[in-house]
């Protein structure tokens, strides 16, 4: 790319050798990381598989920020997001309701806008976003969509074909729009129309869900004499509807908005007696009644996604079909991506089925059935990226990029999404140009010039020449870079959807104070001159206006304020417990020249020191003065009683705490059943007076966890909560009433002597122990009964003297109350006897 920088006010010409050095050397080679390249992800809708997780909004649109974030990450640029799953919307219709899958129920409003709100969360951050589409699929299993709003199946029953199982069920196995009605193709045509016209949407994006897998014999029969004429064969008939809706779609696109890229992804296998040699299996052509070729050679496309979901080597060989596809991509002047199926992958290649031959078997969108994800020999993760390898080796017959079914698959899969960044994805890139669309470079950008938003925070700003130009932003050490400068993807910064730049924390260019930047239109064209605009650092400082110097007695709720700075593009506020600065409590940079104090957790009763740093793309400017300040709401209370994970807490503690002079009153809670402190679970919930202590009147369940928090409050404010874990005690069985033996009974040695006890309350087992003393110390045999229900046992051969029977009940608080009973054993004169040694036995 030739390069002509343009500097702030002036044109900068280049040195002449400069000049000599860019006419005589070739582009860079950048085989490894191309500058332009379609890197996709589909995040699929159906069945909520990817997104979104939750009905509620906040959930929906939270989540869907993380989703872009890690997409940015893995400097990916395009989503295919599925806003038509099943016959419905994730948009605005009036043709068709609301899906299931974004709100609590088809037609159900979700309360927004999902695909506006991805559309421009996407766009902010340089993300270009394609509406996937499943045209004809209308419900996956018979009667889902019977009775409620879109029920099509009711108001044009002659628009379905219906599909029975393999197994000949009587049931029906799905519903699917029959393509050969002109109705139909009308319909989906204004489908697409209605989102092309009210959304600022990138690309439309159909996968190769057309006539079902399942093959089709005779459904369409009635519909194919009623519209197949000049047909002989019917499968012929049926790739012609494909094709003509196909077409009707590309004109309607055309004809609204030429920028948005159409695109399909079929399945891998072409057929139709024309796979390159090796290749075999199920195919496209025969079974799905479509035709790729021919959205190719009739130009009514922008690319092909062949499915390619298979390794390198075997029947379905990665690496020939994708060279076979790309050289028909190259032949008609369009772009062909790889779909790799990353589902394939797995930490635990071990655990999946060996099926060497799957394409994508339905049953992975079925998550009734257990591991259907999990079909498929699995990969290691090398060979996502040899796959990346050879479509980039094929990028001189218009093998351009890649798409990765799924997004879920990138967190699923351990390791999968960094070893893709580092092998492949360093550097970000641009969306190769649709040249038969559009050729023409646009002019770069024009009057780059500072600005000031509302908030005090300077922006670059430029004049637009065409609304729908994007720019692209790069950054440079020197105002005269290398000739490969704008070739080199690593020097790019961000795709800017408007023609504003404000700073933020993920924008990355600390020592690059030189930038660049050139126009990109919507249909992939980037101008070939770049405008220059180079600045230094902040040089005025911010003056501190709240809270004032030394202000004292501040409550929880006030605001930071302070002046803007001469070309700040965003401010440092630094919050410390010391007043040089050497620990800092407190650090975060903004864009705003005011921020509330509830946006950091200060402590009550506390001295601060504070200060602003202004800061833009070149650096840091001069550091404000210094100004302390002094929270007036109580510091958090301290804990005596009952200690953090204590055991064994009384059933009716006394909570004790240190007093705080501050506070004028505290808030007690006590929840069980989980530390959420909501209203199912508090069974404590006071609000006291300037104590230092409360007793619980209550009987708390015993051996049971219960979550303790308590705050001081004051006229300023509150403390943060101070809380503690305990655990009751569980309250210990009494002695058990002794049967057996009798108190002071005399047994003749060698008799059996039978012990026998009560049960006792609270009781979940017994300790017994024969001792020689009262005190337990000379221990004969000690036994442990498990159930409640063993109240008996026996001793013999005891040897003469003095015994004492012990028992006690025990639960999992511990031992109880111990009974005794003492008995003696008699000698029998004249006999022989073996001496013995009397040792401790436990017996369970």
């Amino acid at each position: 790319m030739a390069i002509a920088f343009t500097k702030l006010n002036s044109i900068r010409h280049l040195c002449l050798r400069f000049l000599l050095i860019l006419l005589v050397l070739p582009l860079a080679s950048l085989a490894q990381n191309p500058k332009t390249e379609i890197r996709a992800v589909w995040v699929a809708t159906v069945s909520n598989l990817d997104w979104p997780k939750s009905t509620d909004m906040n959930e929906q649109q939270s989540s869907m920020k993380a989703l872009l974030d890690s997409a940015v990450a893995w400097n990916l640029n395009t989503i295919f997001l599925q806003i038509r799953p099943q016959s419905d919307a994730f948009y605005e219709s009036t043709l068709v309701p609301w899906s299931e899958y974004v709100s609590v129920a088809r037609g159900t409003s979700p309360g927004y806008d999902p695909l506006l709100f991805a559309i421009n969360e996407a766009h902010k951050r340089g993300l270009e976003l394609h509406g996937w589409l499943n045209p004809y699929r209308y419900e996956t299993f018979p009667g889902k969509n019977d009775g409620k709003p879109g029920d099509f199946n009711a108001t044009n029953p002659e628009w379905m074909l219906e599909y029975y199982n393999n197994d000949a069920d009587p049931d029906l196995d799905n519903r699917i729009f029959n393509p050969g009605v002109p109705e139909v193709q009308q319909h989906l045509k204004e489908v697409v129309g209605e989102i092309i016209n009210n959304y600022d949407i990138d690309g439309i994006h159909f996968d190769d869900y057309f006539y079902p897998y399942s093959g089709t014999s005779d459904e369409d029969i009635e519909t194919f004499n009623t519209y197949g004429g000049g047909f002989i064969d019917i499968g012929d008939w049926r790739r012609n509807n494909i094709n003509q809706l196909i077409s009707s779609i590309n004109d309607t696109i055309l004809s609204v908005k030429p920028h948005v890229r159409f695109g399909i992804s079929p399945f891998g296998i072409y057929g139709n007696g024309q796979n390159p040699p090796g290749i075999t299996g199920l195919d496209a052509y025969n079974t799905i009644y479509t035709d790729p070729l021919q959205w190719l050679s009739s130009g009514n496309i922008d690319y092909l996604c062949p499915q390619l979901y298979w390794p390198i080597g075997g029947d379905q060989d990665f690496g020939t079909l994708l060279p076979w596809w790309a050289q028909h991509g190259f032949d008609n002047n369009r772009h062909v991506i790889a779909g790799h199926g990353i589902y394939r992958y797995d930490n635990s290649p071990s655990a999946r089925t060996a099926t060497s031959t799957l394409h994508e078997l339905k049953e992975y969108f079925d998550t009734s059935i257990q591991n259907a994800r999990l079909t498929g020999s699995g990969w290691p993760l090398n060979q996502v990226s040899l796959q990346i390898d050879i479509v980039r080796e094929n990028r001189n017959i218009n093998a351009l990029g890649s798409a990765f079914f799924r997004y879920q698959d990138f967190i699923r899969v351990e390791g999968l999404a960094d070893y893709i960044v580092t092998a492949n994805y360093g550097d970000a890139a641009l969306m190769p140009p649709m040249t038969w669309k559009n050729s023409t470079l646009p002019n770069s950008p024009s009057n780059i010039h500072w600005e000031v938003d509302g908030n005090g925070i300077s922006y670059l700003t430029w004049d637009v020449s065409d609304p729908d130009n994007r720019y692209v932003l790069y950054a440079s050490a020197t105002d005269v870079p290398a000739a490969e400068f704008l070739d080199d993807p690593a020097n790019m910064v961000k795709v800017l959807y408007d023609n504003t730049f404000f700073l933020d924390g993920k924008t990355e260019i600390t020592g690059k104070p030189h930038l660049f930047f050139t126009t990109y239109d919507r249909y992939g064209n980037e101008s070939i001159t770049a405008s220059l605009f180079s600045v230094d650092p902040p040089s005025s400082m911010s003056t501190l206006i709240s809270p004032s110097n030394m202000a004292v007695d501040l409550p929880t709720n006030f605001d930071f304020s302070w002046t803007s700075a001469t070309d700040a593009q965003s401010y440092k506020i630094e919050i410390s417990s010391i007043a040089d600065f050497l620990s800092v409590d407190f650090l975060s940079t903004l864009s705003a020249t005011v921020v509330n104090a509830t946006e950091f957790a200060l402590l009550g009763n506390h001295q601060y020191f504070w200060r602003i740093t202004p800061i833009n793309f070149a650096g840091e400017g001069p550091v404000s003065n210094v100004f302390s300040f002094t929270t007036g709401f109580p510091a958090n209370p301290n804990l005596i009683s009952p200690t953090h994970n204590q055991q064994l807490v009384d059933l009716s503690p006394l909570i004790q705490w240190t007093e705080d002079q501050m506070a004028t009153g505290i808030k007690l809670q006590i929840a069980r059943g989980g530390g959420q402190f909501e209203e199912f679970n508090i069974i404590i919930d006071e609000d006291l007076g300037a104590v230092s202590e409360f007793q619980v009147t209550d009987v708390l369940n015993e051996w049971t966890t219960h979550y303790l928090r308590l705050k001081f409050i004051n006229g300023l404010g509150e403390s943060d909560w101070t809380s503690a874990t305990f655990k009751t005690l569980m309250v210990l069985p009494q002695a058990p009433v002794l049967y057996l033996p009798l108190l002071d009974k005399q047994y003749i040695e060698g008799e059996i002597v039978e012990a026998e006890w009560g049960k006792t309350a609270r009781a979940t087992g017994y300790f017994t122990e024969l001792s020689k003393d009262v005190d337990r110390l000379d221990l004969v045999e000690s036994k442990q009964f498990y159930s409640v229900n063993d109240t008996t046992t026996t001793y013999q051969d005891l040897l003469p003297g003095t015994y004492y029977f012990n028992v006690t009940g025990n639960n999992i608080g511990g031992v109880g109350e111990w009974s005794q009973v003492s008995f003696s054993v008699e000698e029998v004169l004249g006999v022989e006897r073996v001496s013995k040694e009397n040792k401790l036995l436990f017996v369970t």
